[in-house]
């Protein structure tokens, strides 16, 4: 009973929180949706974030070879890719719609203005 306790919680919570591996690929996804969001053309801005969720998922799959255990691979590997397209999501979100109020600042402009 010892043992348990010394591992921290059971279960699929106490799974996630004992892997490996998973920042790299989440920080990873942070900082490719930071940078199309800052530097991509508004055109094709929505394809660079995809390819930005690709690498990230490519990414978190190589992290979890790199790492060796075969016992959580499956779940390791869908936590961070799971992680990072959420994390490239949620850029993407707050960046359009921050378009989206830029877009209607500049459409109906304050009427003091």
């Amino acid at each position: 009973m010892a043992d348990a306790d010394t591992h921290g919680p059971r279960g699929l919570i106490g799974r996630i929180a004992r892997s490996q591996g998973l920042l790299v690929p989440w920080v990873l996804a942070l900082v490719l949706a930071l940078a199309v969001a800052f530097v991509a053309p508004v055109g094709v801005r929505w394809s660079w974030y995809g390819a930005a969720a690709g690498v990230c998922l490519i990414v978190s799959f190589v992290v979890q070879i790199i790492i060796g255990r075969s016992d959580g691979f499956l779940l390791r590997t869908s936590t961070a890719s799971l992680g990072s397209v959420l994390i490239v999501g949620l850029v993407s979100l707050v960046e359009a719609l921050l378009t989206v109020v830029a877009t209607g600042l500049q459409t109906f402009p304050a009427a003091g203005a």
